[in-house]
């Protein structure tokens, strides 16, 4: 857009003589009007109504209309979007109070001009300078730092939620920089002061430090661009916890290490789980062992006894099969199976029980007579292990349980006392409690420490600290699973005078 075509000063209300001889060469109003022309800045000058008295080819680009349309007009009025703006709003202030003024404004679309008014006499200039490219820097400068500002929050919380930290360590000027989470992976839960290489090595277990030490020399010895370190660190508190952290080393034109960088992860939960595992490899090696042990015990006795009887049948083909030695025989046959008879349903039942299949079937019984039964099938085996058992059982106990599950309680029961008794008497008593039954296998042995009587009930445990007798370590973890089917409670405890050992079994019938 061009300026009016006859121009004039600013205020003047008319042009200046050409006659002038001070503006023959060059009139100050052409003079002014190429100072206007040039400058950077839209000019306005506006009368004491708001009328436009003359503008510049700036103002003219700026508003976006015909400087003829510009002219005579109030600027809302020639450009009817600028009415109720910030700019229309300033300016009718100004002319109003004839103060000068300095603010920002929007202009349609999206421009954004940094306006100076200033009275002259009796006009209104205004000087607006385009800033819109600025105000969009600076809008995209506030917004990267916001996504940045959102980015490090999300990462953050990432860190922290996957137990992670990042640091950074120049080596030329010893400034060390970690996230936030860096410091609580130490044990602290807020940020330290300060973070120094004396102090990482302080909190190391003494076993992982010289390794951790090599490492660290190491990168100042050789060309090595990354390396990675897990190690345990001791917290405040005295715990212990499991670290990895992976590292990158960055290195001037002489190979000289410069930066040292990397990231740390808590790996304790993983280390535990690592130790289970070998635990339960440890512990299931165990238990296969045990267990062809335990059964081909019974085996190789019944293939004796089978041995045994032919060779009756070979010295004397008459014996009756009612006489004492076929008896004996046929006795230890009987006992022997058993025996493999309780272990396979201990086995059967702790798959079971894994599964959440152990059922119950549940019947009115005379729960006396049970228990009688049961220690009188079991006195032949106590008396080959030259162990005195004896029994004081209230008779007519009766209620609804079931035989064959309890039938094995009483059974471990007592295997477990024959088996870590240490040959000691045993007793057996059963009698009447306010909600049911109470029965007690009590034996003379050498007791259970009070720090086992709690995990011997565990799958695949037996007492520490003593030699092993026997047993797949699962007889008393089935007889708690047995019993709490019950609705009932077993518990171990030291016998009469602290001598020996008793599973105490509360059931309600």
């Amino acid at each position: 857009m061009s300026a009016p075509s006859v121009p004039s000063a600013p205020g003047s209300g008319q042009a200046p003589s050409s006659d002038d001889p001070a503006n023959s060469a060059f009139p100050a109003a052409e003079r002014l009007r190429l100072l206007l022309e040039h400058m950077s800045e839209a000019f306005l000058s506006l009368d004491g109504r708001g009328r436009v008295l003359d503008c510049n080819a700036r103002a003219v680009a700026l508003f976006g209309v015909a400087a003829e349309r510009l002219l005579g007009q109030e600027p809302w009025v020639a450009v009817p979007s600028l009415a109720g703006r910030t700019l229309h709003g300033r300016l009718l202030t100004a002319l109003e109070t004839r103060q000068p003024a300095r603010f920002l404004a929007s202009l349609p679309p999206r421009s954004w001009v940094e306006v100076s008014v200033v009275p002259v006499r009796d006009e209104l200039w205004m000087l607006a300078s385009d800033i819109t490219q600025r105000e969009e820097a600076q809008a995209l400068v506030e917004e990267t730092e916001k996504r940045f500002r959102l980015l490090g929050e999300r990462f953050q919380v990432a860190l922290d939620s996957a137990q992670m930290a990042v640091w950074e360590t120049n080596l030329a000027t010893g400034q060390v920089f970690r996230s936030e989470g860096h410091d609580r992976l130490y044990g602290y839960p807020e940020p330290l002061k300060e973070w120094t290489h004396e102090k990482f090595l302080a909190s190391l277990h003494p076993e992982d430090r010289p390794e951790v030490e090599a490492q660290v020399t190491g990168i100042f010895h050789n060309d090595v661009k990354s390396y990675t370190s897990t190690f345990r660190t001791r917290w405040p508190d005295g715990a212990w916890h499991w670290l990895t952290s992976r590292a990158s080393v960055m290195r001037d034109a002489q190979g000289r290490p410069m930066v040292v960088r990397g990231a740390m992860l808590d790996i304790t939960t993983l280390k535990q789980t690592e130790l289970a595992l070998q635990e339960a490899v440890r512990v299931r090696e165990d238990f296969l062992s045990l267990a062809s042990h335990e059964l081909k015990t019974p085996l190789t006795g019944l293939l004796l006894q089978m041995q045994m009887m032919r060779r009756l049948e070979a010295e004397a083909g008459s014996t009756p099969l009612d006489s004492q030695k076929v008896r004996t025989r046929l006795e230890a046959i009987d006992r022997l199976l058993r025996r493999s008879s309780l272990l396979v349903d201990n086995l059967l039942d702790v798959g079971r029980m894994r599964q959440g299949k152990l059922d119950f079937l549940f019947s009115t019984g005379d729960l006396s007579a049970l228990v009688s039964e049961l220690v009188e099938r079991t006195r032949d085996e106590a008396r080959l292990a030259g162990v005195s058992l004896t029994s004081d059982i209230t008779p007519e106990l009766v209620g609804r349980f079931d035989r064959l599950r309890f039938e094995q309680v009483v059974l471990n029961l007592l295997a477990n006392g024959l088996r870590h008794g240490g040959g000691q008497p045993l007793e057996v008593r059963l009698e009447r409690t306010p909600e049911g039954a109470r029965l007690v296998v009590r034996d003379e042995g050498p007791g259970i420490p009070e720090a086992d009587r709690e995990r011997i009930f565990a799958r695949f445990e037996q007492v520490q600290g003593v030699a092993r007798a026997g047993g797949l370590g699962l007889g008393l973890f089935i007889v708690r699973q047995i019993v709490e089917g019950h609705r009932g409670h077993v518990h171990a405890e030291a016998g009469p005078g602290g001598r020996g050992a008793a599973f105490v079994v509360e059931i309600p019938l």
